[in-house]
């Protein structure tokens, strides 16, 4: 077989996987698809998980009834097909990011018929979109995206129908059922909705030279979907109020006591989110990590999924691409309705969040209202890029470089994700072999700890999944809530007075606390998770101050050794290897129940480990545990090896010798090792 036949054959087969619906997926699965069976579930996703897994199809319903209950139909049939799996659910949001990229690429074409690169480049631009940072929250964003997708499509199809006359109809149909699906699921991409006049406009304008024409035909068009936006409105306004309720229009307040202020407030925060959504982002792509504290094998991931990402581009665009369609120079009026466009798309993306005044930002978690924004910033950039005035073949490698900077800057992003979760993994499993069962209606205090993508809610559904699997007797009773000090008091907590009841709703039912049945934990890797004792840790300056707060609440009489709790399946598993922090942590537990001749035991195995305390107050339970075995020397040694690292921990050891001496048998030996560690740190000065 000659070479000319051999690609006779093949050109019909890598034509079909360079068209452009096919390149945005290989792109998307370059840049999302490697981390598909590397993660799990992060902020709502582990949350509603738990609802679906412990509460049912009811749970869900209660969760949705007052969030966005259209959206929820949505989840409790993707959660039917789907499960639990959590690749599966990688896959259904990169699925619909994919199809969103796509939608925009089919409504793009139906404005520049006679072009087909602007609209996938935008596409491309939508596909890795550096502004925005949870894609990894699957469940979540694959519904937001899903949502986008019907929003594309529904503009795409009432476009399509100018175009096709005679399948008027049927196109409007599907285009007012799509729209139907975003005005009612969610109100993120609502106002985005009255860019369909314009587009109209723009369609027919180019069909029309009558100028009165169009105007009529864009009426009689668009009425149909004014008549369901305004509906729709009016349901969300009158009907389903609980979202005026939570994101109350504070800007229309302020308008009318100080209309002067709040207005030119108003024009900078414009300027600023433009900034921020349409210019910013770049800034994202262009901070490299330092090899170091990245990682040598992440940024070899990163560099070669980038360097594939880029040799695919350059054979689509200069191979297969450019044989299939030659450059049409557009007028420069072509590219500023284009631009116009992306500015008013930016405005009425923006509208809901300047009524309700939401920051917006690239920061985690509120770089999730960027996602309306995503339209602006794709049709802005393809603009400004076609209209430089420069040859095809240096545009074209622009484009190639900006999508895959893009493309590094979202696999650095997943890496960040997968070592989040494990390092929330090591976080659970620490609280578990310290904390075999604890009672319920337990609130655990912590401060905001070292977790990017989860929040206390996130970690309330965890704790409540490990520690209560089956949900209670009473599904409207939440048996346990993990809350941040800095976040919850002052709002379900009054203040942190001993015996104080509260209540929180977590939607899928409520919390019933007392301040007085709490544990209050300190995690702060590579140091070991600790449930701070009260005794002795009140001032331990050590411990963050909003946690500290909360000691003197703290009763580890809450934890018992039965049942034991274990973890969902395949959710924490495996479970991690018993180093340093596995021996402290049971160690600790035996402490509580004063099983000195474990507490010995297990020393004797931790000490012996490649491995060493991060955290001075990791070796107490080992010295109490030495004491109470007459092992004086060695719990002298373990002291004094505690109290070399700062001496912010004195007050502490002192306490804790406090207790040794109190509750252990005077003699010779342990007269003399309490003198000698009260004199080395000055205990009588801290009494």
């Amino acid at each position: 077989m000659t070479r000319a036949s051999l690609f006779a054959k093949l050109n019909p087969i890598i034509q079909f996987l360079f068209q452009p619906v096919l390149i945005l997926l290989w792109v998307g699965l370059l840049t999302y698809g490697v981390f598909i069976p590397l993660l799990n579930f992060y902020w709502d996703d582990l949350a509603i998980h738990w609802i679906a897994e412990v509460y049912g199809a009811e749970g869900l319903a209660r969760y949705f009834s007052t969030n966005r209950p259209v959206w929820g139909w949505f989840y409790q049939r993707s959660i039917s097909i789907l499960g639990d799996s959590t690749w599966a659910w990688q896959a259904f949001g990169l699925f619909w990011r994919w199809v969103a990229a796509t939608g925009l690429y089919f409504l793009l074409r139906q404005l520049w018929r006679d072009r087909k690169e602007p609209a996938l480049w935008a596409s491309f631009f939508f596909m890795v979109y550096p502004g925005f940072g949870q894609q990894y929250i699957a469940m979540v964003y694959g519904h937001f995206f899903l949502i986008l997708s019907a929003f594309f499509y529904s503009l795409a199809f009432s476009l399509l129908a100018i175009h096709n006359p005679k399948k008027k109809f049927f196109l409007h149909g599907a285009a007012l059922i799509l729209s139907a699906v975003n005005l009612f699921a969610m109100e993120y991409f609502f106002m985005l909705e009255l860019l369909r006049p314009f587009l109209m406009w723009l369609t027919l304008g180019k069909q029309v030279t009558n100028q009165s024409k169009p105007l009529k035909h864009i009426v009689r068009l668009w009425l149909p979907y004014l008549l369901l936006f305004i509906g729709a409105s009016i349901w969300r306004a009158f009907v389903f109020s609980y979202q005026t309720e939570n994101y109350e229009p504070a800007t229309m307040q302020s308008v009318l006591s100080q209309p002067f202020i709040t207005l030119w407030g108003l024009l900078l925060r414009v300027i600023q989110d433009f900034w921020t959504t349409l210019i910013l982002p770049w800034g994202n792509v262009f901070q490299f990590p330092d090899a170091q504290t990245f990682g040598a094998r992440a940024l070899q991931l990163v560099a070669g999924l980038t360097l594939l990402t880029l040799l695919l581009l350059l054979i689509a665009f200069f191979i297969v691409q450019r044989k299939q369609s030659t450059e049409i120079l557009l007028p420069r009026s072509n590219w500023l309705w284009a631009l116009g466009l992306s500015l008013l798309a930016f405005l009425l993306a923006g509208i809901p969040f300047w009524l309700t005044d939401l920051p917006i930002n690239l920061v985690f978690p509120y770089d999730r209202f960027t996602i309306p924004f995503m339209l602006a910033f794709s049709l802005f950039w393809t603009v400004i890029i076609f209209s430089l005035p420069v040859g095809r073949n240096i545009r074209t490698v622009l484009l190639i470089v900006l999508v895959s900077v893009s493309t590094a800057h979202q696999l650095q992003t997943g890496i960040k994700y997968q070592r989040d979760w494990e390092a929330q993994s090591r976080f659970f499993w620490q609280l578990l072999w310290r904390a075999p069962a604890i009672e319920h209606g337990t609130v655990v205090f912590a401060h905001e700890l070292p977790l990017t993508y989860f929040s206390d809610n996130s970690l309330t559904a965890a704790l409540n999944w490990i520690y209560d699997p089956e949900g209670g007797n009473d599904p409207n009773a939440i048996a346990y809530a993990l809350y941040y000090p800095t976040i919850r008091v002052g709002e379900e907590i009054e203040d942190l007075q001993p015996g104080q009841d509260f209540s929180h709703d977590l939607l899928v039912g409520t919390f019933l606390g007392n301040t007085s049945q709490s544990l209050a934990l300190f995690y702060q890797p590579p140091a070991c998770l600790r449930i701070l004792d009260p005794e002795i840790e009140s001032d331990n300056w050590m411990v963050p101050l909003q946690v500290r707060d909360t000691i003197h609440l703290s009763n580890t009489n809450r934890i018992s050794l039965e049942p034991q709790a274990v973890p969902p399946r395949d959710l924490y598993i495996p479970e991690p290897a018993h180093t340093w922090c596995y021996y402290f942590e049971k160690a600790d537990l035996a402490r509580q129940y004063n099983d000195w001749a474990e507490v010995v035991r297990l020393a004797d195995i931790a000490f012996a480990l490649d491995d060493y305390p991060n955290d001075p107050a990791e070796r107490m339970p080992f010295i109490e545990g030495y004491a109470h075995g007459g092992n004086w020397q060695e719990a002298v040694a373990q002291t004094r090896a505690a109290a070399e690292v700062s001496p912010v921990i004195h007050p502490v050891l002192c306490r804790l010798w406090e207790r040794i001496d109190r509750e252990t048998e005077p003699d010779k030996a342990q007269n003399q090792a309490v003198e000698s560690i009260f004199d080395q740190l000055g205990c009588a000065n801290n009494q």
